[in-house]
């Protein structure tokens, strides 16, 4: 399964000549000039590999995708969009049940990789288009910021080419960033080391200067790890491809514990051995102050204990989720005992996605992973957001084994809060944009889902594009207003917040999304205890366990007694 993964991340590779494990094709660095789009030989080579390796169905699939993005490339093709029986009949639906989305907008960098600040600005970055897949090019990269107020970017440099890096977002608010792409596969390489190799360097990205710090390299090369913040400010790094261009996913764990001051260097250490099961494994903070590590492959179910650094089984997963699935952690703290449920959706087994969602309920790990509600379609390379009301928004993504085949334009809406598993998932509003493979989705500050387009066409990035989803809530009425709000709150304390409304339904903390290829690495919903203080005050009570509500900055919201949540205040939890 890592060599299907691996060789479903090559499909761009061979359109611009790179044949994993080939014998080299010629000296010169590779170019787009120089491709399987115009070269049969490359493309002849690249066939018989995969029709090896994958069998005569799934490289002939392969095949056929890489056929349609060049006559895209070459304008011979149209895109996919959207069904116009499916564009029709969503327009005819009330926005009040399937939400809208705004017109497509230019954001000039493919959105592999997005995280909201709490500036209000989200950073994204990727691959330099220009030098995608050339090795003698790897380490370039770009950079974009964008701002969810004014709607308005502008590019910024990144230290090197941090895309399929692992990051999260600390408690001051820096953004952590570990490893990316140390070299795109080369055929001229020794043989066994041709494939990515995983960079060994990691950054810090401080939002209020707008500037990269970097921190101390790690053991291991990393490309596609994991990056999960604990509760004490300190992060585990796990997985990835590692630096010597074998294709070896590392087993090597190492911990990052960052500096005290925003620019300053923290330390990095390896605390523990384990093998992940593939790239980007699920990892969440749980309530016990272990770190959960879930799938990819279904028997991958471990507890890491902090300080010992020691692994322990919890039950396995219904499935294995390769090819990209999603998770989402949700808290429910405003009940006792407070519930906390992990959810993992979606993925691909061979030339097909599929459903087969599934939930951990944290609090009684003897029941194991139980069937959630399934998505309407089978889905990988997906995106699923938290929103405001706890409920989960999913879009994007495709259908078939290719990132770019059968791209979903129709997204869904879970239409009860995560933790309740006797919901079901609605049909929601399509997008217009295509957002197969290399797309993020992510949650902003005044309750909208952001959606970048994918890289179907990397060298189109000058006229990619996004959209805003604005989902049914906001059309339920007037929204309500935070009046006043502490900037700053502790553990365990109780806060009053002002609401522009007495008819208050619930309070929630969301952390900022920290997410690329549908795994969100900081993405955490906290449902929030509150009694009411007057006509429209509210006393809102902190759990005091950093484990459940890890020190950061959080959006706060108050959702009103028809549904419709507040646009956020940013509160750092110290």
């Amino acid at each position: 399964m890592r060599q299907l993964t691996i060789f479903r991340k090559t499909v761009w590779a061979s359109m611009v000549g790179l044949v994993l494990a080939a014998p080299p094709i010629c000296a010169a660095p590779v170019s787009f000039d120089n491709d399987a789009c115009t070269n049969p030989s490359a493309e002849a080579r690249l066939r018989q590999r995969e029709t090896a390796v994958l069998g005569p169905g799934h490289a002939e699939s392969h095949a056929k995708a890489r056929a349609k993005q060049c006559r895209v490339a070459k304008g011979l093709e149209k895109a996919p969009t959207p069904d116009e029986q499916v564009l029709a009949a969503a327009s005819a639906q009330a926005t009040n049940t399937a939400g809208q989305w705004s017109a497509p907008f230019v954001i000039p960098v493919v959105g592999i990789t997005a995280v909201l600040l709490h500036t209000g600005k989200v950073l994204f970055w990727s691959y330099e288009p220009t030098q995608y897949h050339n090795p003698e090019a790897s380490n370039t990269g770009v950079a974009y910021l964008w701002d969810s107020r004014t709607r308005t970017g502008y590019a910024i440099t990144p230290p090197e080419n941090i895309w399929c890096a692992g990051q999260t977002i600390l408690s001051d608010g820096r953004v952590f960033i570990a490893g990316g792409n140390l070299r795109y596969p080369d055929p001229n390489a020794p043989e066994g080391q041709q494939n990515f190799r995983g960079a060994l360097s990691s950054y810090t990205f401080n939002p209020l200067s707008e500037t990269w710090t970097a921190q101390p390299n790690m053991s291991v090369g990393r490309w596609y790890p994991t990056a999960t913040r604990l509760a004490d400010n300190r992060v585990v790094i796990t997985s990835g491809l590692d630096e010597t261009g074998s294709g070896n996913t590392t087993a090597v764990v190492e911990v990052f514990t960052p500096a005290a001051s925003m620019d300053g260097v923290g330390t990095m250490s390896v605390v523990s051995l384990h093998d992940p099961s593939g790239m980007y494994p699920f990892q969440y903070l749980l309530s016990s102050g272990q770190m959960m590590q879930a799938g990819p492959a279904f028997y991958n179910t471990l507890l890491l204990t902090p300080g010992s650094w020691s692994w322990s089984s919890i039950p396995n997963l219904l499935s294995s989720h390769y090819e990209y699935a999603n998770g989402v952690l949700y808290t429910d703290a405003s009940v006792t005992p407070v519930k906390q449920v992990v959810m993992i959706a979606g993925g691909a087994e061979g030339d097909s996605a599929f459903r087969n969602n599934e939930w951990f309920d944290v609090g009684n790990p003897n029941a194991g992973w139980r069937q959630f509600p399934q998505w309407l379609q089978p889905r990988h390379n997906a995106n699923t957001v938290i929103l405001p009301d706890g409920t989960l928004f999913t879009v994007g993504g495709n259908a078939a084994s290719n990132g770019y085949d059968n791209p979903h334009f129709d997204s869904e809406l879970y239409n009860k809060p995560a933790g309740d598993p006797t919901g079901s998932w609605i049909s929601m509003s399509p997008n217009t944009i295509q957002a197969g493979y290399h797309s993020s989705a992510i949650l902003l500050p005044d309750a909208t889902v952001l959606l970048s387009q994918d890289d179907m066409n990397p060298l189109a990035t000058s006229t990619h594009q996004a959209q805003v989803y604005s989902p049914p809530y906001l059309f339920k009425g007037a929204r309500p207003s935070i009046t006043s709000a502490p900037g700053t709150v502790s553990l365990g304390q109780t806060f009053t917040v002002g609401s522009s409304t007495p008819n208050v339904s619930s309070v929630a903390l969301v952390a900022p999304g920290a997410v690329t290829h549908g795994n969100d690495m900081h993405q955490r919903y906290i449902k929030l205890r509150y009694t009411k203080q007057g006509a429209k005050n509210l006393r809102v009570t902190l759990p005091a366990s950093s484990s459940l509500v890890p020190p950061g900055y959080y959006m706060l919201f108050v959702i009103d007694s028809q549904g419709v949540p507040s646009v956020a205040k940013f509160v750092r939890i110290s």
